[in-house]
């Protein structure tokens, strides 16, 4: 099995066209975001968004996050496939390399991060044809989820971006305790069909995600 780790502060390639996104501006750099200004609270840092054991962080924070037994994994976008052809500036994939069944699932861990102290990060692990990505990163309310924004195999590199997601269901004037930021868990599964891909870059971006994105590259 393989695996990378990125931390936040940690880039590599990136890039925002894709099946769902607009073209990028510069192929090796991520869209800018516009970044909210509103601020929270430190105290009721109680999460009730149920998902699966996945954990990635650091409990070394004045925020806490309830302790609740594992439950079935939220699923919040895919499955996707990638293209036989892509948009500039990515090329179109060769030797029928493809991308299928791309899912993000949303993980166990939310738990209010007011002060941003928990790194975002990224590791991908590799077994067969199938790969997993697993991370962390911050949303402004606790309600926000993740979703896929690139999935494409660009020549011979596979790459897997995804982003923050506002959600509406929580983002009201009534619920205070719901406005972070929050660091949230997610992964995303998917397989190679064709055989394996020189490398595969994944990624997560938004506006409280250190420098707007955190990438990483794991050579194949």
């Amino acid at each position: 099995m393989l695996s990378a780790v990125a931390a936040a502060g940690v880039s590599g390639l990136a890039g925002c066209t894709n099946i769902l996104g607009s073209p990028e501006n510069r192929r090796n750099e991520p869209p800018s975001a516009e970044v909210s200004t509103a601020t929270a609270p430190d105290e009721d840092p109680t999460s009730t968004t149920p998902s699966d054991s996945l954990s990635v962080g650091s409990k070394n924070t004045d925020d806490q996050s309830t302790d609740e037994a594992s439950k079935p994994a939220i699923q919040t976008d895919g499955p996707v496939d990638s293209s036989s052809r892509n948009d500039a500036p990515y090329d179109d994939p060769v030797d029928g390399l493809t991308l299928s069944g791309v899912t993000v699932r949303m993980g166990e861990e939310r738990q209010r991060d007011s002060r941003l102290r928990l790194d975002d990060q990224l590791s991908v692990d590799i077994e067969g044809t199938r790969f997993e990505i697993r991370g962390r990163g911050h949303t402004e309310w606790e309600c926000d989820t993740i979703r896929l924004k690139t999935v494409i195999v660009d020549g011979r590199h596979a790459r897997v971006y995804a982003e923050t997601r506002e959600v509406d269901s929580c983002r009201t004037p009534d619920n205070p305790a719901g406005l972070g930021p929050w660091a949230i868990s997610f992964s995303i599964t998917g397989r190679f069909e064709g055989g394996r891909p020189d490398a595969l870059t994944a990624s997560i971006q938004g506006p409280f995600i250190h420098d707007s994105g955190v990438f990483v590259t794991e050579p194949l």
